[in-house]
């Protein structure tokens, strides 16, 4: 059900506010591994080559040369950072543009329009949850046309009634046979609202 639209995304930034969350916790998370990483293989060194290091430089030149590693360290995260970013923007896009998407269908069906079926694009996420909507948006389309295939037959029934009752000309019988499927009519629709838990 969640087929390929013939359009593809242009504005990768849809929902704003949680793709930007979304990629804050992803640049975190780089930045956090990237430092323990860092500090790990740095600590490792100067714990291993500090002292054999310290002998074959004089320590003015061992001090300049740790700082030129931990500014070569931040430099590299800093620079990793756009490529975090432009990832992020691209992968969130995948989530955030279907949320958007199943946000303005949800808002439709609330108010009342049931004509169309919830697409995604082929590569987007959430296709398991656009197809669970879609299965309760095919069941309440056939219950409501049930139910207003029944209430037109009602409604036929009682101007059909109220024709008769007008003219003065009717039988006992023909009486209770347009009210006996008047009642069953709405029989029907009783019975096809009782599965919904309100």
């Amino acid at each position: 059900m969640a087929e390929t639209a013939k359009y593809r995304r242009t504005r990768y930034l849809i929902a704003a506010r949680f793709q930007l969350k979304y990629i804050g916790l992803i640049l975190l998370l780089v930045f956090l591994v990237g430092a323990l990483c860092s500090y790990v293989v740095y600590y490792t060194m100067m714990l291993n080559l500090g002292d054999k290091l310290a002998n074959v430089y004089p320590q003015g030149r061992l001090i300049s040369i740790v700082r030129m590693v931990n500014f070569r360290m931040f430099l590299s995260l800093i620079l990793i950072a756009p490529l975090v970013v432009t990832i992020g923007i691209f992968a969130s896009h995948k989530i955030a543009g279907p949320i958007y998407r199943i946000e303005k269908f949800l808002n439709n069906m609330a108010k009342g329009d049931y004509s169309s079926i919830l697409t995604l694009r082929r590569n987007d996420e959430l296709v398991s949850l656009v197809n669970g909507i879609n299965r309760v948006l095919g069941s309440l389309k056939e219950t409501l046309k049930g139910e207003k295939t029944h209430l037109e037959k009602a409604a036929f029934f009682l101007e059909e009634l109220k024709g008769i009752a007008e003219s003065g000309a009717i039988s006992r019988s023909q009486l209770k046979d347009i009210v006996d499927k008047l009642s069953e009519e709405l029989r029907e629709v009783n019975k096809g609202m009782e599965k919904y838990k309100l």
